[in-house]
């Protein structure tokens, strides 16, 4: 009798342990190798990717609506759900982008990348690359951040976001509060990527209580920008900001101004207009006031009382901290001066087009003041260098520092034949992609400054060492301090890599945060 029972309560216990072990193996159904790629099941429906060397890579998977028709202008929305299995073995279309003779890219463009080692039980740290371009350029599919997967067992993420007028267009005071926010749609759709994750990343194996968001330039500006948008809040736990901070935030007069100058490019005196007009059309005319250098801050997110509440650095002084880790390289501004620029010599006039009227006076006196002890060149390099880049990066590390959230800052100098400490130099070094060595490596071919091999692989070693720790653990390493109110120090990567008291920290108090004002 106690055996019989026994018998109802052995079988409940069996069927538990079965349903367990069934929704294990569901929710790491990649695991299970499929003969034409693993197969992950997401909040919309099952995907099948690729085998690439030691990772399984999942390429274009929606993570929105496509924003066409009446959805142009406006946050994204959901993505659909789909029946079967939905082949995610090549990249999403690119954002729309291009030049005054030629686009490239589509309006439907809200795809994302996923790099991750075999899932299992543990769950592992992520890291959501968000490509820079100025805001008018790049796709996620242009980043090696998949090293980070292959190299250290991260999951790694990258995705795209609508650029330029279709990402950053100021239109509440042309067309009413029903739009709002079609001058932080770009901004909405990197939160829109990053719930995506908090909601489908476990099935690739990632934690999504464990993530950094990573950019550069203008991924850097709208990482910073994602610090002060209370809908981005929870999403991530840290964040690492090369050469950008908050400064892309734009106020609504300059941005209603953007908007203006479109509407006369493209000679139109009703926005209306704008709600159906050819997205190629849109992106020509942008193209010839907001390219090359002069257009380098001419987007960007909007200081719109809703989407971003509150000037930046008043928000981040009473918001939820987050650990950041951030830096600049010593001559960012070299990367644009080159022969042909705008701003390739010494000029008041082409600093409106970088700066806007407004903003450009600052800079003209401090170049004609440095300018006084350096050659010329010199002077001009370094005076951009500071206005475009490094004074926003440490008005945002004392910020955060005073508010005493983990903050650690670095500086990347090094030089050599091949190298030089430029804007997007570092990039090479801290993905220390072993380019032509694997086959994960031919997903993210493109050209660019950073593309291929660091010219100094002790250096990008540890440069990638440090970044991949903090991504793991929250903490760079030993030997690199945080930044704090009172120990100002900053790594230095070199031939001599250290710590050491920032150097010439720049300060102009009467600059404006916002590095773009009309």
């Amino acid at each position: 009798m106690a055996a019989a029972h026994s018998l109802p309560a052995y079988s409940f216990r069996i069927r538990l342990l079965l349903a367990t072990l069934l929704c294990w193996f569901g929710t790491i159904s990649a695991s299970l190798a499929q003969p034409d790629g693993p197969v992950v099941r997401t909040r919309q429906g099952k995907v099948q990717g690729s085998q690439q060397g030691s990772l399984w890579v999942f390429q274009g998977i929606p993570y929105a609506r496509p924003p066409v028709g009446p959805l142009r202008f406006r946050p994204p929305q959901p993505a659909a759900r789909w029946q079967g299995v939905k082949s995610t073995r090549l990249f999403g279309s690119k954002s729309l982008q291009g030049s005054a003779d030629a686009t490239q890219g589509q309006e439907d463009c809200l795809y994302l990348n996923v790099w991750t080692p075999a899932p299992t039980r543990q769950r592992r740290p992520v890291v959501v690359w968000v490509h820079g371009g100025a805001f008018t350029g790049g796709s996620g599919q242009e980043n090696d951040t998949w090293t980070f997967a292959a190299q250290d067992t991260v999951v790694a993420v990258s995705f795209n976001y609508r650029l330029g007028s279709l990402g950053f267009l100021e239109l509440d005071s042309q067309l009413g509060p029903q739009y709002a926010q079609a001058g932080n749609c770009g901004l909405l759709d990197a939160v829109a990527a990053l719930r995506w994750v908090r909601q489908n990343i476990a099935a690739f194996g990632g934690d999504p209580n464990r993530v950094t968001v990573m950019g550069e330039s203008a991924g850097a500006k709208l990482v910073g920008a994602l610090l002060v948008t209370p809908a981005a809040q929870g999403l991530f736990q840290q964040v690492i900001l090369e050469s950008g901070a908050v400064q892309a935030i734009r106020d609504t007069a300059t941005a209603a101004a953007v908007t203006r100058q479109l509407l006369q490019y493209l000679h139109l005196s009703d926005a209306r207009a704008l709600l159906t007009l050819p997205a190629d059309s849109l992106i020509r005319a942008q193209s010839r006031f907001a390219s090359g250098a002069g257009g380098l801050q001419v987007f960007g997110p909007v200081l719109d009382g809703k989407t971003i509440p509150q000037p930046p650095l008043t928000y981040l002084k009473t918001s939820r901290p987050v650990r950041v880790l951030m830096g600049t390289n010593r001559n960012e501004a070299e990367l644009f001066t080159g022969p042909g620029s705008v701003i390739a010599q010494p000029s008041e006039a082409a600093l409106q087009q970088v700066f806007g009227a407004r903003n450009s006076p600052y800079v003209w006196r401090a170049y004609q003041q440095t300018s006084q002890n350096q050659p010329a060149l010199v002077a001009w390099n370094a005076v951009l260098t500071d206005y475009l880049y490094r004074l926003a990066s440490y008005r945002l590390a004392l910020t955060l520092a005073e508010k005493s959230p983990p903050v650690w800052l670095y500086r990347f100098d090094y030089a050599d034949a091949v190298t030089r400490p430029i804007h997007a130099q570092e990039l090479a070094f801290v993905w220390n992609a072993p380019m032509g060595t694997s086959a994960a490596a031919t997903t993210t071919a493109a050209a660019g400054p950073w593309r291929g091999k660091a010219s100094n692989p002790t250096l990008a070693a540890l440069m990638h060492r440090h970044w991949a720790q903090f991504i793991k653990t929250g903490q760079p390493g030993v030997g690199w301090p945080a930044y704090t109110t009172s120990r100002r120090e900053v790594m230095l990567f070199d031939t001599n890599s250290r710590a050491e008291p920032l150097p010439a920290p720049y300060q102009d108090p009467t600059f404006p945060m916002q590095g773009y004002v009309r």
